[in-house]
């Protein structure tokens, strides 16, 4: 859409990346460090909804203005020629009916089950997971639409991510075992004397900062078990879990390498000759993420604290 309206490509890659980032922190299906956090903690979906939801929305609509204010200039001087958004046709892109009519059901058959896991957990005792419930989908899917196995396990999968992952919890549990991440945990009950609201703050803004310069990912897994480390000595920690959650996904957009999606687009972006400089979207980029953990703290503070 960028190449064929001739539009500024920096603020709609930035716009993508943001909302992507945020958004990652409203429910425990949305970004990995979201989903491990509640797997790990025992966060039940609406749970994670209603503590984090209206602070997505509200990071939401202050990035949006952010990027309007930022970007003004730029915008301002695009110039829409209707021939050529006429000559746009969604439905010319849909190659295959039968994946559509069939694999949207699935898919939403997939989001309802993941969504209701603790219901149907209550009122029928049966457990399910969600890697279950995804590669079941994923398998019906493969079966469904005759996709040859040797293509789908050597063309569509992603194994680069699988190995990624598998590596990350190896390093954490070597945290672990050499006590890296209680001596984490004892570092910051010390700076902050163990008062909450002082924690709140350092998780919230802290994990911004560091999350923009470290992959979100491995970030949130260490932090978390610094947490319940934390738990484990006496503090009262609910508030610090949506200080991490939400501090990991807003950093997570403020610079290329913050998280998996950056990573991705900005790859994306160079083939297609869209070339960012690091340190100026770092500029851009970290100042709207610490004003969203402000925010965050403030509604934090408010709710759980004052």
């Amino acid at each position: 859409l960028i190449k064929e309206l001739k539009l500024p490509y920096l603020p709609y890659i930035f716009t993508v990346i943001t909302m992507a980032n945020i958004g990652g922190a409203m429910t425990p299906i949305s970004d990995p460090t979201t989903y491990y956090q509640a797997k790990t903690v025992g966060l039940g979906f609406f749970e994670v909804v209603a503590n984090s939801g209206v602070i997505v929305l509200l990071a939401s609509v202050i990035s949006l203005a952010y990027i309007l204010i930022i970007f003004r200039k730029s915008l301002s001087q695009v110039v829409i020629n209707e021939k050529s958004v006429s000559l746009f046709k969604p439905l010319a892109a849909i190659q295959d009916k039968k994946i559509l009519f069939i694999g949207i059901p699935i898919l939403l058959v997939v989001i309802i089950l993941m969504i209701s896991k603790e219901f149907i957990q209550k009122t029928f005792g049966i457990g399910i997971d969600n890697a279950t419930v995804t590669l079941g989908g994923a398998f019906l899917s493969m079966l469904i639409f005759y996709q040859k196995p040797k293509k789908v396990f050597r063309e569509l999968i992603d194994w680069e991510i699988i190995f990624f992952f598998s590596g990350l919890f190896i390093v954490v549990g070597a945290l672990e075992f050499t006590h890296v991440i209680p001596t984490l945990a004892n570092w910051i009950v010390d700076i902050t004397k163990g008062n909450l609201t002082a924690l709140t703050f350092v998780i919230s803004t802290g994990s911004v900062v560091l999350s923009t310069f470290i992959d979100n990912v491995p970030y949130n897994i260490t932090m978390v078990g610094a947490i319940q480390s934390m738990e484990k000595a006496g503090i009262f920690v609910y508030p610090l879990w949506w200080a991490l959650n939400l501090g990991t996904s807003i950093g997570g957009a403020g610079s290329p390498i913050g998280a998996a999606c950056n990573v991705i687009l900005f790859g994306q972006a160079e083939k297609e000759k869209m070339h960012i400089n690091f340190l100026s979207y770092l500029l851009m980029a970290l100042p709207l993420g610490i004003l969203n953990s402000l925010v965050t703290f403030g509604i934090l503070w408010i709710r759980y604290i004052r």
